[in-house]
């Protein structure tokens, strides 16, 4: 299709700040939806557009805060919340998350008319907060909101706010008393969540350790490194057993190997000996079992269990 001026003017305005393209309800507007229907642009939410290559290269949670500034610039009253507002807090947690939905607050009630790619969180009222420019929930109202999605994908949230200290357990528990919420579901998320798993892929891989029942690690215990003293090493997971056995389990996922693209990185082999080293390294100090842990471990809960008890992890239940 010919280029029309005006509108690739208005994709790459919106590129640069970060959103969505908006249209105007006029001629603008028609001729995005022409280009929507033969695909040179999607139209994630009603009279939100982007140039389709342009959306194709962003992942799931920078789409989700292209749709979040670009109505935020249309309905500047609007209080985002829920997983919304982690995202603009910058809150780790599962791309598995996103749907294609924006959270915000509603004082009408939930889900009570709108676009279907908005879901309406019911608050009599809220403390509003301005992150990014952006009204949204405060953190511990967010960190609520968030106990309705899955344990283990939750805990990454809960586990980011107080890394950040944006929150503390005792301004979500105090918040508890005056909002109507799953306090069984927020009470479990705070009893394990913890600022010393360094990322999401630790919370999660932590989540699911517990819900099979293990008992509790000690988290990031330091090993003297011999080769750089001013840099011990610091491991995921440590059980330090009452038979003077010590395990140590680290979450690797999968990219860290796979990645081998980034100048920065040493290249495969180097990964795999630095490992090596280290894991003896870490033998030499009393640590009688390593277990390296992949995403593919970590999201079968039958395989998990199975690799942690055979290196002697106990159950406490």
């Amino acid at each position: 299709m010919k280029t029309h001026k005006e509108v690739a003017a208005l994709l790459q305005t919106a590129q640069r700040e970060q959103r969505c393209a908006i249209g105007d309800g006029g001629k603008l507007y028609t001729a995005l939806r022409r280009r929507t229907k033969i695909g040179e642009v999607v139209s994630p939410y009603p009279n939100l557009f982007a140039a389709t290559s342009y959306w194709k290269s962003l992942n799931v949670e920078q789409q989700s805060m292209h749709l979040i500034r670009a109505l935020a610039k249309v309905h500047p009253t609007w209080t985002f919340a829920g997983l919304s507002a982690a995202c603009v807090y910058q809150y780790e947690h599962s791309y598995s998350l996103h749907n294609g939905t924006v959270d915000i607050v509603s004082p009408k009630g939930a889900n009570c008319g709108g676009a279907s790619g908005l879901n309406r969180i019911y608050m009599a009222r809220c403390s509003q907060y301005r992150c990014q420019g952006i009204l949204v929930t405060s953190p511990a109202r967010t960190l609520i909101d968030c106990a309705s999605l899955p344990f283990d994908k939750a805990l990454a949230i809960y586990d980011s706010a107080l890394r950040l200290q944006h929150v503390t357990k005792l301004d979500v528990e105090t918040l508890i008393v005056q909002t109507d919420c799953n306090e069984t579901n927020v009470k479990r998320l705070l009893r394990y969540a913890n600022p010393l798993r360094e990322n999401g892929g630790e919370s999660w891989a932590y989540a699911r350790i517990r819900q099979l029942g293990f008992a509790e690690p000690l988290f990031q215990t330091e090993f003297d490194n011999p080769a750089n003293p001013e840099m011990p090493y610091r491991v995921d997971f440590c059980w330090k057993l009452h038979d003077g056995r010590i395990i140590v389990v680290e979450y690797d996922g999968i990219a860290k190997y796979r990645d081998t693209s980034n100048p920065n990185r040493a290249n495969l082999m180097a990964k795999f000996e630095y490992e090596r080293q280290r894991d003896t390294n870490l033998k030499t100090q009393g640590v009688t079992s390593i277990k390296h842990l992949f995403y593919e471990d970590v999201s079968d809960l039958k395989r998990l269990n199975a690799l942690l008890t055979a290196i002697g992890i106990p159950k406490i239940r």
